[in-house]
């Protein structure tokens, strides 16, 4: 009897607490209703989505290096820079260092020339005062070019070129990364190229289509220093005299048309003598020469050679396009003009070098509507473009 009268106590407790429930959820809506007879347990996590852009580099195809050795320069001439020792006295060099006349008139002063050009050419470039000037002028005023060249073709050759053959040697050294063409082919093409009627125009570019190079290196000894130190005691009397020459080593892409890589290399020479006698080294020059330029060859096969250190490369090769316009009657097609990505290339008719890929080409012409079109350029090409009349 006891555990029925708890049974049945039991269920007035459960009654009792499911209509205390029944009078809470009156009047909520269904779903509040459901969840108080059955509990939820809800665990909300924040996912927090981080998005990895990986930019890639475009991998270009390592191509190895064509390069010509041009005939170097020196500072030390008549009305520029002396060379001096620590006294302000001018150094006197063995006159194995110096050319003689025969010498000098072996020299090419036709590579001289397009060597003052291209140094002419990138200072244009650079050079932000002239900004305005460069677009007037087409980025290279022809005729001050065309003045320049024939002053160093019909003036006094440098007094010294010792130097290319050296660099040429030490670079052969690294024939996996460096090609090195002739100097004499170099030279038959800079002479042809000056026979072109529009020359210097575009004249490194075709250089590199003439020839294949795809560099040019030529340097200039901008310095000589000589620091004397004299011994006296014990009996004996030397004289100590270090030597430094500085040689500014620059390396020019053709494709690109502007000096990819330049520095400064320093050779180092000491000599040591009793100063009673009259024993000297004849080689100094030479020595120093040997010295720089085997640091600078080094140097440019570690910028060069494919790797974490590399920092130059080539340039692919332009190609030609031809644009030959017409407009029927008297039309001439050099009368029209030619725009390419937006700039004044030139008249009608001619021959354009600009890089492969997509370009923009536009034709005007007085009295004809103009024409714009799309090129996708992989190799040379030609095209016709005829024009209509306004």
């Amino acid at each position: 009897m006891a555990e029925k009268a708890e049974g049945a106590g039991l269920m007035k407790k459960c009654w009792g607490m499911a209509a205390a429930a029944a009078v809470l959820t009156a009047g909520l809506p269904p779903a509040a209703a459901e969840q108080t007879t059955e509990v939820k347990t809800e665990t909300k996590t924040t996912t927090v989505i981080t998005q990895t852009v990986v930019t890639e580099k475009t991998k270009t195809k390592w191509s190895p290096f064509k390069v010509c050795v041009l005939d170097f320069t020196s500072l030390d001439i008549q009305g520029q820079k002396r060379f001096l020792d620590q006294q302000n006295r001018p150094i006197e060099i063995p006159p194995q260092c110096t050319l003689n006349d025969a010498d000098r008139a072996s020299i090419n002063s036709v590579m001289q020339g397009f060597v003052r050009m291209i140094d002419a050419w990138d200072n244009t470039r650079t050079n932000t005062a002239n900004r305005a000037a460069q677009a007037d002028d087409n980025v290279f005023d022809r005729t001050k070019a065309l003045e320049l060249y024939h002053t160093v073709v019909k003036g006094p050759s440098r007094p010294m070129v010792i130097g290319a053959d050296y660099l040429s040697a030490y670079l052969g050294r690294h024939n996996d990364v460096f090609g090195c063409m002739d100097a004499s082919q170099m030279a038959a093409a800079m002479q042809k190229l000056q026979q072109a009627p529009d020359f210097p125009r575009d004249f490194m570019l075709r250089l590199a289509r003439e020839t294949g190079a795809t560099h040019l290196i030529y340097g200039t000894v901008s310095d000589l220093r000589t620091r004397s130190n004299s011994f006296k005691g014990y009996g004996i009397e030397t004289k100590t005299t270090n030597y430094q020459l500085d040689v500014i080593i620059k390396m020019v892409d053709l494709a690109a048309q502007h000096t990819v890589y330049s520095n400064v290399y320093t050779g180092n020479y000491r000599e040591q003598r009793p100063v009673s006698t009259e024993q000297f080294d004849n080689n100094i020059f030479q020595s120093l020469m040997t010295s720089a330029l085997e640091q600078a060859a080094e140097e440019l096969y570690d910028v060069c050679k494919p790797g974490r250190k590399n920092r130059v490369s080539v340039t692919p090769l332009p190609c030609a396009l031809t644009v030959i316009t017409s407009g029927g009657g008297f039309f001439k097609s050099a009368k029209s003009e030619i725009y390419i990505d937006g700039a004044l290339a030139g008249a009608g008719g001619n021959t354009f070098l600009i890089p492969a890929g997509r370009h923009t080409v536009e034709v005007r012409a007085e009295g004809c509507k103009s024409r714009t079109f799309e090129v996708d350029l992989t190799s040379d090409r030609s095209l016709n473009v005829k024009l209509e009349k306004q």
